[in-house]
């Protein structure tokens, strides 16, 4: 009858011992160090775990740590996440298993902070609780976005949950210090900046651009307020009973658990950023810095377009078209020229007629062989389906001069990242058209919505051969007498004109370590080979770079027009 409380035991029983356990992680495996503190949150999540206010504290001080943590591997996401898609997956999964775990805790946290009554204790930590749980949903948001994938609507439920907790305490506006490096913040701040990101997101943001929309939103958010009444008609509200986020007000009538934000101020503030940036352009002495600032400036304008409280959408490149029907896709330059030389190679479907019994049988009755035909469709079936993206067909849904918008399967969408080249196939047509994924968005668990501006209307896998300057002052695919050929590459070979009256827009696109301005090349294809040069460059990613080229006068030696 006089037996003592059971305490909590473990690494994350106080602020002391969790104090102790930080200490012990290494310092160089930031890695090794999100699987140690998940474990931790996962037992904590657990439904017998046993959790005091002494835990919660020593939870928050692992919080306040793993800010550092959190910092280090973003940094190294962006800076590596191009480079290997197993690094970016590694990376990306450690992140989104943080916040989640953190998520999962706090929930339980606040799970039994409900279900006990009132106490000074947990009273006393409540807003802290409230705050942090509300800045790893904003991180969620934001992991998910490096992904291109929107928030479903329970995960909206999730957020305006523990904001209504907190304007039920009166504690949404309390100044809290969840990271030192930060400064103070409030709920409804953190709450704010997740509902901003979801909206100026436009669905094509790289994750550099993501982070540094990340790192403003603080700022930005100090000039709004959510507030009762609206101060004009133009504005934005947000319905706490719904499953949706920040949304433009409409002529009608709204119901429900609504509050409305005017971001007039924010707005204003972007407009000046963008009049300092095109005077930057403008008046840049610098020309290395000149593509940076007009980055910045059209992603600006992007997000201004978006938070203005009187719309004003951008004018489309063109008008679109609703389509229907099913699309072959192929992802990737090399996939996509591999391709290409494979049907080269073997030419266009159809096959000699058969030479056996059956085959002459067929002739002597049909006129024809039946089999020639199916077999012409398998080989074409059976070449596409070693190159086409997994997941099966896409559908189209729109067209229009400058593009193409497409679902597809949601495990397809997971491999493919903004600036991926795709190339598609309408069927019932005869050409290829060759796309850069501009945008991305996630429509449901296994459908994704993907937008591709088209870069050509006809392309063609070439190989392209060095030339080298003889003595004698001619070019030559071989460096001398007696030397061995050049290597060579191969590079699609693009045609592109938006409508039929417009003249025709030829370019290349190569590995990346192959481009040089200026280089003399060998272009060989089908009909035969001729002299260009690269010229300039008009965009690079990871595997791929695209060049404008110049014809160049002169014969081509007989060594660049022979294949290897």
């Amino acid at each position: 009858m006089f037996g003592m409380k059971k305490r909590a035991v473990g690494p994350l029983a106080d602020v002391r011992s969790a104090e102790r356990w930080l200490a012990t992680l290494p310092t160089n495996d930031p890695l090794g160090v999100q699987r140690d503190v998940l474990t931790e949150l996962r037992r904590l999540s657990e439904r017998t775990a046993r959790r005091t206010p002494a835990v919660l504290s020593a939870v928050f001080l692992v919080d306040t740590r793993a800010n550092n943590l959190v910092r280090t591997l973003t940094a190294q996401y962006a800076a590596h996440g191009n480079r290997s898609s197993k690094i970016e997956k590694q990376l990306w999964q450690a992140l989104f298993e943080l916040t989640q775990g953190f998520q999962a805790c706090y929930s339980a946290f606040e799970r039994e902070i409900t279900e006990r009554s009132p106490h000074n204790k947990w009273n006393a930590l409540l807003a802290e609780l409230l705050g942090r749980h509300m800045v790893h949903l904003g991180r969620d948001a934001k992991v998910r976005l490096y992904h291109c994938e929107q928030w479903i609507p329970a995960k909206w439920a999730e957020l305006h949950t523990p904001f209504i907790q907190a304007c039920a305490h009166r504690l949404e506006r309390q100044p809290l210090t969840l990271d030192p490096m930060g400064g103070a913040t409030t709920i409804e701040r953190e709450y704010l900046s997740t509902l901003v990101m979801q909206v100026v997101d436009p669905g094509n943001l790289t994750p550099k651009q993501i982070e540094w929309v990340a790192s403003q939103l603080d700022e930005w958010c100090r000039l709004l307020r959510l507030t009762l009444e609206p101060k004009s008609t133009m504005t934005f509200y947000v319905d706490l009973a719904s499953n949706a986020g920040l949304r433009r007000r409409s002529l009608g009538p709204l119901e429900g658990r609504v509050l409305f934000v005017d971001t007039q101020p924010l707005y204003a503030l972007l407009l000046q950023n963008r009049a300092a940036l095109e005077h930057a352009v403008k008046s840049d002495a610098n020309p290395e810095k000149t593509p940076q600032h007009r980055e910045q400036l059209e992603l600006f304008v992007k997000i201004a377009s978006r938070i203005d409280p009187e719309f004003r959408p951008l004018s489309r490149r063109g008008e679109r078209t609703p389509a229907t029907g099913s699309v072959d896709a192929i992802i990737g330059f090399a996939t996509i020229a591999d391709f290409l030389k494979s049907t080269r190679q073997t030419g266009p479907p159809g096959y000699a007629p058969s030479r056996n019994f059956g085959g002459t049988t067929d002739i002597a009755v049909f006129g024809r062989s039946r089999v020639e035909p199916e077999q012409a469709i398998e080989q074409s079936q059976r070449r596409l389906g070693a190159f086409s993206a997994p997941g099966g067909a896409w559908e189209l849904k729109d067209t229009s001069t400058s593009g193409l918008r497409l679902h597809c399967a949601m495990t397809v969408a997971s491999d493919v990242t903004l600036g991926t080249l795709v190339a598609v196939h309408e069927r019932g047509h005869e050409n290829w058209v060759l796309g850069v994924v501009r945008r991305m968005r996630r429509l449901s668990a296994g459908i994704a919505e993907i937008g591709l501006q088209l870069i050509a209307n006809n392309l063609v896998n070439v190989r392209l051969v060095e030339q080298k300057k003889l003595r004698d002052g001619t070019f030559s695919a071989k460096g001398g007498p007696g030397s061995e050929v050049a290597r060579g590459f191969q590079g699609l070979f693009l045609s592109f004109n938006r409508r039929a009256r417009e003249g025709i827009v030829q370019s290349l696109i190569v590995p990346p370590f192959e481009y040089q301005a200026g280089k003399r090349f060998a272009l060989q294809d089908d009909r035969g080979a001729r002299a260009v040069r690269f010229g300039r460059l008009i965009e690079q990613q990871r595997d791929w770079v695209w060049t404008v080229i110049e014809p160049l006068e002169g014969a081509v030696s007989a060594d660049a027009s022979s294949r290897p």
